[in-house]
């Protein structure tokens, strides 16, 4: 990434050159941010960006870990908001929008106390079988010499498990069409008619969001329902959250579940969807490092799939995972609120300011990560970045508390895919991305399915996925 020409505080971009900036940022994120970066530093801001608003509210995008730390490490400064749009109030939507990600204060510490336990290490050994087989499955579908697009065989794969996961295996049927609303859901909510046109009128695309939310509400309060008059004493994430209480003897109510179960789910599925998309890439991309990788996988695991107490001595496989989710992270922006007034940089804030931090960004910083567009798994061996300088999962004390699940999930799936297949970008395919919730390719990941024979090969794509990797000289 280039060095900024400027470092100086820069007036905040208003009226035309706002709006068009806003518009070309929920299109496409990562030139907006890199091109302000150059421009105007590791802080900048936007002024009014709706001309329908009687208030200027302050936009702020702010890069790096300093900035990082003092954003994330202040939850009552900075209020989490969530990344899907508002919603009327009392609305289907509103309701399903609100889970953990976007609660705060007490709400929250409450909350994720208890959502814990399904979450924690010691929960990962009953996931475990649940995604052997599911990978399996999928797996046993592949054919030798067939092309397959990796990224809607990742996502049908997320999907599953998410739902196996957070609903269990008595519904896992419906639970998976569940999924499939939720993930219609997160797409309609970053349709750009969507964002700029929030008018609730027949015919628009927002009316057909309010809509689909109302449905998806109702399919998850008969889920909820049914659960409860069962009581399974189930493992899965729904039971745990039905049964918990906190020391006060308090457990959710009807609406922190709805949300809850909503927006875990949609966070489950979404961030491991493409976290194994982009790496089954990028291994695809660097040969030499993909034999090494199955050099480990062999000899740990001889062909089989990968028992819990087996996966801390796959280290590189480890690493590879980690350099994924830092050269692309699923998550490249998130957002707070100013909650009161505070001095950010070269800002002052008032109430309502709202300010933008970025993975990818933080991620991309040649100061913390030398080469930072080389895939260089080894890094890894000498680099021990701060807690703000690296967060896929992101930072502080609201950091997701669904990173002991995403690495076991994507350990096992990425050891047992690699041992039986060799995979390879299908020659000339264009990588280009988009962004909803999380980056994936646009036009998916076509690649050839082969048995594997350590035959690796290397096909460079088409798009501007070089503007995020360097695939030419390294």
């Amino acid at each position: 990434m280039s060095t900024p020409l400027r470092q100086e505080h820069a007036p905040p971009l208003r009226g035309l050159k706002a709006l068009t900036t806003a518009f070309q940022f929920v299109s496409d994120p990562i030139p907006v941010m890199r091109s302000m970066y150059i421009e105007r530093g590791l802080i900048s801001a936007f002024g009014k960006i709706n001309p329908l608003s009687k208030r200027e509210r302050l936009v702020v995008m702010a890069i790096g870990p300093e900035y990082n730390r003092q954003i994330l490490s202040d939850p009552d400064t900075f209020r989490a908001r969530g990344m899907v749009l508002q919603g009327p109030q009392g609305s289907a939507h509103q309701r399903i929008r609100f889970g953990l990600i976007s609660m705060n204060g007490e709400q929250y510490l409450q909350q994720r106390k208890l959502l814990i336990p399904p979450f924690h290490k010691k929960s990962m050994e009953g996931y475990h079988n649940a995604i052997v087989n599911l990978t399996e499955q999928m797996l046993g579908t592949w054919r030798d010499g067939e092309q397959r697009n990796m990224c809607g065989e990742m996502q049908a794969l997320a999907l599953r498990v998410a739902s196996m996961v957070l609903f269990g295996g008595s519904d896992a049927e419906e639970a998976y069409q569940i999924g499939q609303m939720m993930k219609e859901w997160l797409a309609m909510c970053f349709r750009r008619r969507v964002w700029f046109f929030q008018v609730n009128i027949p015919g628009t695309p927002y009316r057909r969001l309010l809509g689909h939310a109302g449905r998806l509400e109702r399919e998850i309060r008969a889920m909820i329902d049914r659960r409860r008059r069962e009581e399974t004493g189930g493992g899965d994430v729904l039971s745990v959250l039905l049964r918990a209480r906190d020391e006060n003897g308090n457990s959710a109510s009807e609406g922190e579940l709805i949300g809850q179960v909503n927006v875990i789910f949609a966070a489950a599925h979404e961030t491991n969807a493409s976290a194994l998309t982009w790496t089954l890439f990028l291994l695809s991309q660097h040969p030499r490092i993909m034999a090494v990788l199955l050099d480990e996988l062999e000899s740990t695991l001889h062909g089989d799939a990968p028992r819990i107490d087996q996966l801390h001595h796959l280290a590189l496989l480890e690493r590879v995972i980690k350099e994924s989710l830092r050269l692309i992270p699923p998550v490249v922006w998130s957002t707070r609120i100013v909650d009161q007034p505070v001095k950010l940089g070269p800002y002052f804030l008032p109430k309502g300011s709202r300010v933008l931090y970025s993975q990818y960004m933080t991620h991309h910083l040649p100061e913390l990560y030398p080469n930072p567009e080389w895939f260089d798994p080894d890094r890894w061996l000498s680099t021990e970045p701060s807690p703000y300088a690296y967060l896929p999962f992101g930072g502080g004390p609201r950091m997701c508390i669904g990173y002991a699940f995403s690495m076991t999930m994507l350990r096992i799936t990425l050891a047992m895919i690699l041992q039986r297949y060799r995979l390879s970008l299908v020659p000339g395919a264009r990588i280009d991305r988009k962004y909803a919730v999380t980056l994936l390719p646009k036009y998916g990941m076509p690649m050839m399915v082969h048995k594997q024979d350590r035959q690796f090969t290397k096909e460079i794509p088409r798009g501007n996925i070089h503007e995020m990797v360097d695939l030419a000289t390294h």
